[in-house]
This record gives C-alpha cells, structure tokens and sequence, in this order.
C-alpha cells in the first residue's frame, strides 16, 4: 500500500478496483480529485493489471495525497473490494468502478443527507454513459425520495437492480454485520449478495432522484458478456441464504422475497449462458427452489401468475423446462 498520509475525520472512503483499464481509468480518476467533499480518500486496488493501469495510479498518487493505492496480484474483484474494506477508514463507503465518471458533488451530497439523518444506507439514481453522452436513468421511479426508512417497511425497494456504485454504506454496519464480498474468480455477479446483505443489515436508509455517478456501457471486453460462468450467480444467493439464516428474525421479512429476486436473476442468467449449460443450471436452480419449499419460503402470493407457473414447471421437469423455453 502506497500514498497514505495520516489524516483523521475521513468521512467517505471511496473504493476502485483496477484491472487492465488504462484506456478509462484518468477520466475516472479525474473525477475523483473534483469531488468537493473535504476528508474524502480514494482506495484504488489494482489487482495485477498487465497494462499501464498501476503506472496511472501511481502519478495520481503523487498528485494527490488522498488517493491510496493498494497493488496485489491478481485475485478477482471480490478479493479486491475485501482488501479495500480492510484498508477504508471513512465513516461511509462508496464505490466507484474503474471505467465509470462520479459527478464533482457525488459524495458530497450523499454524505451530507446520510450523516444528517443517521442513515446506514444512500441511494441515488445513476446515469448511462457512453463516453461522450449521459442518459438518466430513474431505478428509483415511485418510490420515495428524501425521506428515512426501514427497508422491511417497502420490500420492493429491495428488488430494484443491484446498483452497488450509486450509494454509500456506513462503514461500522458493514463490519458489525460482517458483510464481505465473495472472492470468486474474475468480476462478475458480487455485487448481487453485497447489496441484498446491506438491505437486511440497514434499519435506517433513503433515496436521492439525483443522479451522480455515470455508469460506462457498450464495453465489450465487460466480463458479464462471458456465458462461461454459469453458476457464480448461484453462489451469491447462497451467501445471501447464510446471512438470513444467522438472522432468523429478518427471514420472515426478506427470505420469501429473496426466492423472487433469485427468479429475476436466474432468468437473466439462463439468457446469458450457451443452450448446452440450460439443463445442468435448471437442475441446479430446481433444486435450489426445492429446498426453499421445505423451508416454507415458496410463496405464490410474492409471484406473479404466470412466474408462479415458471417456477413449477421448473420444478416439476428441470430437463424439459429447458428444452421448452429457448429463453425466458
């Protein structure tokens, strides 16, 4: 780890894992040393990039003494936010990803509404960017914005896309509950059960319609295009599982609703993989949705008709599920 100076009173710690994206990462970094929140550092972890990323870096960190870089051999994303969670000393965690723009105020106005109203999550709205234009993008359409809430209290909020970079997470929940990335090979799917886990943990959370951060799209090296991990996915929800499962009081709120949202994902999954994976991974997510039903978690009433179908068809036939539905 280089470039920390001993400063006290940081209020966000900012996350970036870095891997091969000399291309994006100044503009990135540039707009990390425009935010004009004051006691803010900027953890940038490059996990053994091969091109000119870590040289980057470096002459950002003779720059600007907030930036800390932290450089390891290669491991996966989630091995890379773990070390940034070890290394952050903020009283908020924000992340911003290598290839993506954070507008000058971003954390600025997210710390400000969460530090006045004790909140242990912020979320925003975010726009698509593709390098030249910025398009709103409104996730949080029709639930309320500004206003403080117990996440049990409107469970869909729950549901909306895992957008973990547009939001800052109270640094102490994270470590009381213990919440860790899963350290999976490459960069695909860990967002999935690090934003659920910090739904459960959170008793006080809000919303902001702004839109700070502007998420890259149209890259066509981005590893979700990859239909070679068939089953990462899966783990996500089990780690999702285990953390509830610890918590029983918090299974009645959101152990039905999680068996929806792993619908959701699983379908995008099943899209996404080559048709000679679909009848390994309907087994697997059959059985998956079987052992929810002994536990009582299957709940028609958390499903839309013709999902309540899906899913029993899944059940009752995986194999010919698969060769019945070319994609869902």
């Amino acid at each position: 780890m280089f470039g920390r100076k001993q400063r006290q009173g940081i209020a966000v710690s900012v996350l970036t894992p870095v891997y091969n994206v000399e291309r994006y990462l100044p503009e990135c970094l540039d707009s990390l040393r425009a935010q004009t929140l004051r006691n803010i550092e900027f953890i940038c972890i490059n996990d053994g990039s091969t091109d000119g990323s870590l040289e980057i870096l470096k002459r950002y960190a003779e720059l600007d003494d907030r930036f800390v870089i932290i450089d390891k051999p290669n491991s996966g994303y989630g091995a890379s936010m773990n070390r940034g969670l070890d290394a952050a000393r903020g009283e908020y965690i924000g992340i911003v990803e290598s290839d993506d723009v954070a507008s000058p105020d971003m954390f600025k106005k997210l710390y400000r509404f969460a530090s006045c109203h004790r909140c242990d999550l912020v979320k925003s709205n975010y726009c698509e960017y593709d390098g030249e234009h910025s398009s709103f993008v409104e996730a949080f359409v029709g639930f309320p914005y500004r206003r403080v809430f117990d996440p049990k209290q409107l469970l869909d909020v729950v549901k909306v896309l895992p957008i973990i970079w547009a939001a800052i997470y109270r640094r102490s929940m994270i470590v009381e509950a213990g919440i860790r990335f899963n350290e999976t090979p490459g960069a695909s799917f860990q967002d999935t059960s690090f934003v659920f886990r910090n739904w459960v943990a959170s008793n006080r959370v809000a919303l902001l319609k702004d839109a700070f951060l502007h998420y890259r799209v149209n890259r066509a090296e981005s590893s979700v295009k990859s239909s070679a991990k068939v089953f990462e996915v899966c783990g996500e929800y089990e780690m999702s599982e285990a953390f509830l499962e610890q918590r029983p009081e918090r299974v009645e709120a959101y152990g039905k609703l999680l068996n929806v949202m792993r619908l959701d994902t699983y379908r995008w999954n099943y899209n996404r993989i080559s048709e000679d994976c679909r009848v390994a991974f309907c087994e697997r997510w059959a059985s998956e949705y079987e052992k929810q039903q002994k536990k009582g978690l299957m709940d028609p009433d958390y499903f839309s008709p013709s999902d309540w179908i899906l899913v029993n068809d899944l059940m009752d036939d995986p194999s010919g599920f698969a060769a019945k539905h070319p994609e869902l």
